[in-house]
């Protein structure tokens, strides 16, 4: 290998198993999302061997970055400050309006959600998370009814809660005439 294939193939490596800890995978783990065995995975952390774009491609989606990150050599080689503009976070409709506003570093668990709630409208029931999920509300507009597992809260703008939510919960705007603007910090155990 040239000297390029050689820096490359180290920083990839160390990128590997830097994502693959910081998510508390075993290497088995990762193999089984990844369909690449656990002796390839553990050549590639020590940069033993070079992957393929496919490997690294497959790889990147069982940790759940990008491609680029890993072959860039993970979040320590990327600037300290990540900037999301106005009209350039994610979103989509669910019945609800949201975007995501804050860029997460990867391997971050934290995520920063803006949600515009329709009138009368229910959000859920969603399915519990990962053990020790924490999602923090601000009610900015609107009302909402929060329950998460056999509690229920009714909030009201300039109402904040934070929420255990690792059982089915919900979230709910039952005011007929009125939408709901709710900020939800989403800190994944």
């Amino acid at each position: 290998m040239s000297t390029l294939e050689d820096e490359i193939s180290l920083r990839t490596g160390r990128a590997v198993k830097q994502q693959r800890e910081a998510r508390g995978f075993s290497l088995r783990e990762l193999a089984a999302r990844s369909g690449i065995s656990s002796s390839m995975i553990s050549d590639i952390e020590r940069g033993a061997k070079s992957p393929t774009v496919i490997t690294v491609v497959r790889l990147a989606e069982a940790l759940g970055v990008g491609a680029a990150l890993l072959v860039d050599g993970g979040p320590g080689a990327a600037t300290r400050i990540r900037v999301l503009r106005r009209g350039e976070g994610k979103g989509g409709e669910h019945p609800a309006r949201w975007q995501t506003l804050g860029p997460a570093t990867q391997g971050s668990r934290i995520d920063f959600v803006r949600y515009e709630i329709p009138p009368s409208t229910v959000l859920g029931p969603t399915d519990g998370h990962a053990a020790g999920t924490v999602e923090h509300m601000h009610v900015a507009t609107g009302t909402v009814r929060v329950t998460v597992g056999d509690e229920t809260a009714e909030l009201a703008a300039g109402d904040s809660c934070s929420c255990r939510t690792d059982v089915v919960h919900a979230i709910e705007n039952p005011d007929p005439s009125a939408e709901a603007l709710v900020y939800l910090i989403v800190e994944r155990g």
